[in-house]
C-alpha cells in the first residue's frame, strides 16, 4: 500500500483542492461544459446508496424553477468518446433526471480511479449525506485503497482517531444489523451498545428485541449490561435506570453506570473521558490532543 500512497504523490488535501473550483474557470486538465444527461454514467465507487425519494423530488421541483445552480464533476471514460463518468453530485444528477433535463453544467476532470473514489467519499461527508454504515465503509476504503492510517486519515476529514475508529467498528456487526442502521431502523448507538455482547447469538437476539420492541439506545445498553452480570437477557420491557434508583445501587452497580456514560461522552465527543469518585459526587476529565481538537470539543458542548 506504501506504493499507492507515494504514487499519488499530492494526498488528499490536493485531491479536494482540485474540486474547488467555479464555473468561470478552466485550465488544461478542467473545463466546465453542458453535457447530454444519457452520456453521465454511475460512479461504481459512489459510497452513499440511500437516496430519499421525498428530497430528490423537493430537489427536481427546485431544478425546474431555478436550473442546477452547481455543476457536477465528472471525468472522461477512457475509450468512450463524449461518455463522462459520475464522480460528484449524484444527487444532483438523480434530481435533474427526474426534473426532466435533457443536459446539465458539469466540471470534467481528468482524475484515477482513486482520486474519484476519494473525492466522492469526502464530498458526502462534508455535506454529512452519507448514513453511519455508509460512512464506516467509506473511511475503512479510504484507509484501504490509499494506505492511510486512522491517524493520517483523521487530519484529512476532520475527525478525531478515536471518532473514525469508533464508526469502523460498526462494521463488525453482522449484515442485518449493519442494514437497520443503513435504514434508519435502528442508530449508530444501538449499534455500539449491541457490540458490548461479545456472544454473536444473543447479539442478534438482542438486535430482534430492538426491533421488535423498540428498544431506546439507553433501553439497549442496559440489557446489554443485564446479560454481562446475569448470563441471559432481561425478559419483559427494559427500563432505563432513573436517578432515584441509582443511589440504592450497590457500589459495583454504580461504578458500571459511570463506566457506561463514560462510554456515551467518548462516542458523542470523539475523545477519551475519565470519571474519578461516584454517582453522587467526583469529577469528569476530558482528554484532547491538540488545539483544533480543544475547539471542536468546545463548539460541541456549547450546542
Amino acid at each position: 500500500m506504501a506504493g499507492v500512497t507515494g504514487g499519488l504523490g499530492r494526498g488528499l488535501d490536493a485531491l479536494l483542492g482540485g474540486t474547488k473550483i467555479n464555473a468561470q474557470e478552466s485550465s488544461s486538465s478542467v473545463d466546465v461544459r453542458q453535457i447530454d444527461i444519457d452520456k453521465i454514467v454511475a460512479n461504481p465507487n459512489q459510497p452513499r446508496k440511500e437516496f430519499a425519494p421525498e428530497a430528490l423530488n423537493d430537489l427536481a421541483e427546485s431544478i425546474k424553477a431555478k436550473g442546477v445552480l452547481q455543476p457536477i464533476l465528472v471525468r472522461p471514460i477512457a475509450g468512450r468518446k463524449d461518455s463522462f463518468e459520475l464522480v460528484a453530485g449524484e444527487r444532483r444528477l438523480r434530481a435533474s433526471k427526474l426534473a426532466g433535463l435533457k443536459e446539465m453544467p458539469v466540471l470534467v476532470k481528468e482524475m484515477t480511479d482513486l482520486e474519484s473514489m476519494a473525492i466522492a467519499l469526502i464530498e458526502n461527508l462534508q455535506r454529512e449525506d452519507l448514513n453511519p454504515i455508509e460512512e464506516a465503509k467509506g473511511f475503512q476504503e479510504l484507509i484501504t485503497k490509499f494506505g492511510l492510517s486512522q491517524e493520517q486519515l483523521s487530519g484529512q476529514v476532520g475527525k478525531s482517531r478515536s471518532a473514525l475508529s469508533n464508526s469502523m467498528r460498526l462494521l463488525s456487526l453482522a449484515e442485518p444489523i449493519q442494514g437497520a442502521i443503513g435504514k434508519g431502523e435502528i442508530s449508530a448507538g444501538h449499534g455500539r451498545a449491541l457490540m458490548s455482547i461479545t456472544d454473536e447469538g444473543v447479539r442478534l437476539e438482542l438486535f430482534a428485541k430492538v426491533l421488535s420492541d423498540g428498544l431506546s439506545v439507553r433501553q439497549t445498553e442496559s440489557s446489554a449490561l443485564y446479560f454481562k452480570e446475569h448470563g441471559s437477557l432481561p425478559s419483559g420491557e427494559t427500563e432505563p435506570v432513573k436517578p432515584a434508583e441509582r443511589k440504592k445501587k450497590a457500589p459495583k452497580q454504580i461504578d458500571e453506570e459511570l463506566q457506561n456514560v463514560k462510554v456515551r461522552l467518548e462516542d458523542s465527543l470523539g475523545v477519551k473521558v475519565s470519571f474519578s469518585g461516584s454517582n453522587n459526587k467526583g469529577n469528569l476529565t476530558i482528554k484532547y490532543s491538540s488545539e483544533q481538537e480543544l475547539a471542536r470539543i468546545i463548539s460541541l458542548l456549547e450546542m
